[in-house]
């Protein structure tokens, strides 16, 4: 009899916690998707960096270590946050310290695409919280983080089309043709503006480029690309940004 009343105690609360709110239960499923669709918007964001940064350092030869080059692609690749950059002989702790030498208007940074592209690793790589491992719902994550992520990710690609050292020299080389490149370092040294001196730049003389070519729209379109997945991300745990205006976005971000 004992027996019988302990199965029927235990088959009635086993009962009970089976049979939860089935809202409950939809909400735990689409908890447990959205994390699933985070970690793949993290890949995507990834994939992305490293392709920027493949192309940055080609079009900026100078601006990145050789050395290093196929350690910190390793590093985003495997998801890993080991690596440090020092900078007049102190290693950086936060991705403001590397975004903010990244985009210093002292001409002679060493390694400015590295700086660049290490300081948005570490952002990404803490907002989506690879470190503390796989999130089992989208609860885990931070709202308010994720708008801060894609505020930065807005100020940053509109610096790196804009940002110029002392000299006037863009900081970074992205949508320039190189017949412009090339006329804006004539007018640097001194030469006067003429049709006669386009004319005879490299890339128009040899029939490469055309002043009506259009600019190069790669690497905003990688950018973009990133922020349209972080705002995706932004979506599944809450709400997404608001687009405030760059102003607005620039007073948010700590690196300038």
């Amino acid at each position: 009899m004992s027996r019988l009343c302990f199965f029927l105690l235990f088959l009635f609360y086993g009962c009970a916690t089976t049979t939860t709110n089935p809202q409950e239960k939809i909400g735990e499923v689409f908890q447990s998707h959205g994390a699933t669709s985070l970690h793949y918007d993290y890949s995507k964001v990834i994939e992305n960096l490293i392709v920027y940064k493949e192309k940055l350092d080609l079009r900026n030869p100078k601006s990145y270590s050789k050395e290093s080059q196929s350690f910190i692609i390793n590093e985003m690749r495997t998801s890993q946050n080991s690596i440090r950059m020092k900078y007049n002989g102190v290693y950086l702790k936060s991705y403001d310290d590397y975004l903010r030498i990244a985009f210093d208007k002292n001409s002679n940074i060493p390694d400015r695409n590295d700086f660049l592209v290490i300081g948005l690793y570490k952002l990404i790589w803490e907002t989506y919280k690879i470190g503390e491992g796989h999130q089992i719902t989208t609860l885990a994550y931070d709202q308010e983080a994720f708008k801060k992520l894609y505020y930065y990710l807005e100020v940053v690609k509109w610096k790196v089309k804009t940002a110029k050292d002392k000299n006037d020299t863009f900081l970074f080389l992205t949508w320039q043709n190189n017949w412009q490149i090339e006329f804006q370092n004539r007018l640097h040294a001194g030469e006067q503006p003429s049709w006669e001196m386009i004319q005879n730049l490299v890339s128009i003389k040899n029939h490469k480029e055309s002043i009506l070519d259009p600019s190069n729209f790669n690497f905003e379109s990688l950018l973009s690309q990133i922020i349209f997945q972080v705002k995706n991300s932004a979506r599944l745990i809450g709400k997404e940004p608001v687009d405030i205006g760059i102003d607005a976005m620039i007073s948010v971000v700590l690196f300038l």
